[in-house]
């Protein structure tokens, strides 16, 4: 098991212990389920587009963007407003 230093800000670290404490456990325990369970979502989100990227074909890719905003003008408010 490692040791790690974390700087919270004073307010996240308060909202964590408060919930900590309605769940019954202690601070540590609860960042480290909160960490253990965002680990396993990005892993599984990476997992997932690498999948979905080992189909793809190029070629089917630029046919779809070729095709992409042909009849299908910017609908109001898709502009950007830039400076």
């Amino acid at each position: 098991m490692s040791t790690l230093s974390l700087r919270l800000p004073d307010d996240l670290k308060a909202a964590a212990a408060a919930q900590a404490e309605r769940s019954g456990v202690s601070l540590n325990a609860y960042i480290t389920a909160a960490l253990a369970g965002r680990v396993a979502a990005q892993a599984q989100t990476e997992e997932f587009f690498r999948r979905r990227a080992a189909g793809a074909r190029r070629d089917d890719f630029l046919e779809v963007l070729e095709k992409a905003g042909r009849g299908n003008p910017p609908a109001p408010g898709d502009g950007i407003d830039g400076p």
